[in-house]
């Protein structure tokens, strides 16, 4: 007779496994990648701890600090936020190098007056 390999149960289907032979292998690949994602800790932005939980559908708060905050569906900061921030903070510190030579043109034309 033929034995059967043995293997831990659930280890491949993850959390789909639940849904059994429905719906196809790689939708409930898909799944079980983003609950996994879901449900790890993820680091609060405001004191830097892995604590972050989700709440609800873009609502994540942390439980150490009680920090509630919007993000992503499924994760804190989705990599398109995390560009739009960079985006955001470059153009801030454009703007601030740009202020000051606005503010040393128009001293010195001001002591030019005088």
């Amino acid at each position: 007779m033929v034995r059967k390999q043995k293997r831990k149960k659930g280890k491949k289907t993850k959390s789909a496994g639940r849904f059994g032979v429905r719906y196809g292998r790689k939708i409930r690949k898909a799944v079980a990648e983003i609950e996994e994602q879901t449900k790890a800790l993820h680091k609060c932005p405001k004191c830097e701890r892995k604590s972050v939980s989700r709440m609800g559908t873009g609502i994540w708060r942390c439980s150490k600090c009680g920090y509630t905050f919007t993000g992503g569906t499924y994760i804190p900061q989705t990599s398109l936020g995390i560009t739009v921030e960079r985006a955001i903070k470059r153009l801030g510190e454009r703007e601030a190098g740009m202020g000051s030579e606005e503010e040393t043109e128009a001293e010195g034309m001001a002591e030019e007056e005088r």
